[in-house]
């Protein structure tokens, strides 16, 4: 009977530890997760945007933020010094506190002004080029709870889906 409650405590004793062991990997993991939020200008460079642009462009404006509804973003401009030519950045992580499905909502109402978009394969889960009587061409992808957004001004929308491409591809080997 003795050796029967001692085998009980120690399978109870076991079980909390293996439990304790369990928090402690998950808190670790959630931990590495969160700091590793992208920000953009670590990602494409200012001297990247240079090359697209054709010329040189001021230092990005922008910011990294963690929202109150659960999601963290990272949006970011950069402006061509000579020019109107500009490159928009925005990626939007939608975190445990979002509402359930939000990148995929926003995604499902792109374009935002109902102008045309074309699918775009190889990119996410899901890609769409936007361009727009403004000159902004924008390219939108999802993958997973991520939505990145990038939108080029001042150079026909035709010519720029390549490097929006190339710069999309870049950031998602960055997620």
């Amino acid at each position: 009977m003795l050796r029967l409650e001692l085998h009980r405590e120690d399978l109870m004793r076991r079980t909390i530890m293996g439990f304790v062991g369990l928090i402690i990997i998950c808190a670790g993991v959630r931990c590495v997760m969160a700091e590793d939020k992208i920000d953009v200008p670590k990602v494409i460079t200012k001297s990247d945007v240079e090359k697209i642009v054709g010329g040189p462009v001021r230092e990005p404006k922008g910011h990294n933020k963690n929202g109150t509804d659960g999601y963290y973003e990272s949006e970011w401009s950069y402006r061509s010094i000579e020019g109107k030519a500009g490159l928009y950045f925005d990626v939007l992580y939608a975190g445990q506190g979002a509402p359930p499905h939000l990148t995929q909502t926003m995604f499902s109402m792109l374009p935002a002004d109902k102008s045309k978009s074309t699918p775009v394969d190889g990119l996410g889960d899901k890609a769409i080029f936007c361009p727009n009587e403004t000159g902004m061409a924008m390219l939108h992808v999802l993958k997973g709870d991520t939505l990145i957004t990038i939108g080029f001004h001042g150079q026909a929308p035709k010519t720029v889906l390549d490097s929006e491409k190339s710069l999309a591809t870049k950031i998602l080997a960055n997620l």
